[in-house]
């Protein structure tokens, strides 16, 4: 689908059941109590733009696909019925209106990847969603009074996201609308190096807890730990994420106590310390955590977080070697062996 500006009229006229049923499904989520989001002006849209740190590759098409209640009043409503299922209030009351619908923070959140036969406007579905959502978003952590540097890190999470599908697909869209749900919810900020999002254990998820080694059980409030793919793990910049971030809660979100973190993560998995240096950054950010409960495999994220291929497409005898641990992943999985996702937990300095 090109950025042209065709009568709404004709815009879905070839459209295959697949995309009908994809928008009903959206239209018909529960109504929400906030307002609706309104068109930004030319000006407006290139300063969320710049603050969601869009890639320029992605901005022209961006700006041209923007739907529009004149323009593709289908397409409009399915993002209006998001917009406001984005801000629903949480099933648990924790936190006010920012707290969560689930453990990780978007499991009442049912949004299907567009089906490609709406070309590009399916593929920017969910990244214009979140332009539109970003003034009610700001609103909310201004509110809480949380600092301009970290708002910008935050939402900047958004790009990257972009840059990463561009990277793996070969042309531009999005497909994370689950993961940044989470940023524009304000359970999840970026504190410096790593990312925090605000959650409960969930003993089931994780295959057990760490009551027993003195972590946390099954329902505490836990802090998630992410780890961005921007740059290298140091000792220095994760210390001082993790000193920012039981100051940053205790100060923003005084009702609930974070104690302890958690992190699920292939970077955790013990094999890794078999294919890499000792004084490997991955290996000490390992030892920060102690590990618990099950280790599923984990191939494809491997796959997706450091090669960039999509699940089921990659050719391990053509993938890039230019690191130490580019070759070691390659090398264990052409081995035969498998990466797996770990969990550990950790207390806050």
């Amino acid at each position: 689908m090109t950025g042209g500006t065709a009568p709404a009229h004709t815009r879905h006229e070839a459209d295959p059941a697949a995309v009908r049923r994809w928008l009903a499904g959206l239209r018909g989520q529960p109504a929400g109590r906030v307002p609706d989001p309104v068109p930004p002006s030319p000006t407006g849209l290139r300063q969320r733009l710049a603050l969601l740190a869009v890639p320029e590759a992605d901005r022209e098409r961006l700006c041209a696909e923007m739907p529009g209640p004149d323009r593709d009043p289908a397409v409009w409503e399915a993002l209006i019925r998001c917009h406001q299922r984005l801000f629903a209030a949480p099933a648990d009351g924790a936190d006010s209106a920012e707290g969560t619908d689930g453990a990780d923070g978007t499991a009442a959140l049912d949004w299907p990847d567009a089906p490609a036969a709406l070309g590009a406007t399916g593929r920017y579905f969910y990244a214009h969603l979140f332009v539109l959502a970003l003034p009610l978003a700001l609103e909310r952590q201004h509110r809480l009074g949380v600092p301009d540097d970290v708002v910008g890190a935050t939402f900047a999470d958004l790009g990257a996201k972009l840059t990463s599908y561009r990277l793996a697909h070969g042309t531009g869209g999005f497909d994370r609308q689950r993961w940044i749900a989470r940023h524009f919810r304000g359970t999840l900020h970026r504190l410096g190096r790593l990312q925090f999002d605000r959650a409960v254990l969930d003993a089931d998820a994780h295959g057990g807890d760490a009551a027993a080694s003195g972590g946390p059980a099954h329902g505490d409030p836990v802090l998630q730990v992410h780890i961005p793919g921007d740059g290298p793990l140091s000792r220095s910049a994760c210390d001082a994420s993790f000193a920012a971030a039981r100051h940053f809660y205790a100060r923003h979100f005084p009702a609930t106590r974070h104690a302890r973190a958690t992190c699920s993560s292939w970077l955790l998995d013990p094999q890794l310390a078999e294919h890499l240096a000792p004084e490997s950054r991955i290996l000490a950010f390992q030892s920060r955590f102690a590990r618990f409960g099950a280790r599923p495999v984990c191939d494809d994220d491997v796959l997706e977080f450091v090669f960039h291929r999509p699940p089921g497409r990659a050719d391990l005898g053509r993938l890039p070697q230019g690191t130490a641990l580019q070759r070691s992943l390659v090398r264990h999985l052409r081995a035969g062996g498998h990466w797996h996702l770990a969990h550990g937990w950790t207390a806050l300095p």
